[in-house]
């Protein structure tokens, strides 16, 4: 089976809300990572992102890419292991001290780009489909609320849930995500938000090392006249 944009829109808020085990769901709404050690030290944790695993029962945890609320890097860093380290003191995230702690859903945080942003990567509960990596972008592209959680993962994509995925081809270590039409971006800032929530994403949903967004036959990044850079790292976050 696999849902319609028109299905995904109808439940994907809710759904990822309670995937994110947040207390709330509201529509309102750093710095870069170190480089994980010496030469020689085991690199488990970085990037590409393993593809999600189909479970027993043929369903599917589906990676989102949002972005991380405020201070999330340096209220709750990851360590050269891959682990989170938790805060022993410290206000923690600012009007927010008695809520759940978002870093405790992500299953991956991305370094710093565009103006000092991160994005964490999230998952869906878990749904039926036989092409992930499509389902999970129809999904991010679908939740029109531009704050999801307490405190928020922000979702600046929650403006273009009119854009739809045309295709998405992986070859090599690259996917590469057809788009209908560009997304909205009411400055440079956004335009690197939207633009790396697709990237995380769509690498997620592969285990690939790099993505390509396209529009007709411009990349996206073209579009808004965002520089052409290396790929963003994604780093795993362990819990075992």
């Amino acid at each position: 089976m696999m849902w319609t944009p028109r299905a995904w829109r109808a439940a994907g808020a809710a759904a990822l809300c309670a995937a994110l085990l947040t207390s709330a769901c509201s529509p309102d709404s750093s710095a870069p990572q170190e480089d994980a050690g010496q030469d020689g030290q085991e690199q488990q944790n970085q990037d590409p992102i393993p593809e999600p695993e189909f479970d027993d029962d043929e369903t599917v945890a589906l990676p989102i890419g949002l972005i991380s609320p405020a201070g999330h890097n340096e209220i709750a860093p990851i360590g050269e292991d891959g682990r989170i380290v938790e805060p022993q003191s410290g206000p923690g995230y600012p009007g927010q001290q008695n809520a759940p702690r978002p870093h405790q859903t992500e299953v991956a945080r991305s370094d710093s780009f565009g103006c000092g942003n991160t994005v964490s990567v999230v998952q869906t509960v878990p749904t039926v489909t036989d092409d992930p990596a499509r389902s999970a972008l129809e999904y991010l592209l679908s939740l029109d609320s531009s704050g999801i959680g307490r405190p928020a993962f922000g979702n600046p994509l929650g403006l273009s849930s009119e854009v739809q995925v045309e295709s998405v081809e992986v070859s090599g270590e690259t996917v590469t995500v057809a788009l209908s039409d560009v997304p909205v971006a009411r400055d440079s800032c956004e335009a690197w938000r939207v633009a790396m929530q697709i990237e995380a994403t769509a690498r997620a949903a592969t285990g690939t090392t790099a993505a390509e967004v396209m529009v007709g036959d411009t990349p996206l990044a073209a579009h808004w006249g965002l520089a052409d850079e290396t790929p963003l790292r994604l780093t795993e976050i362990r819990r075992d």
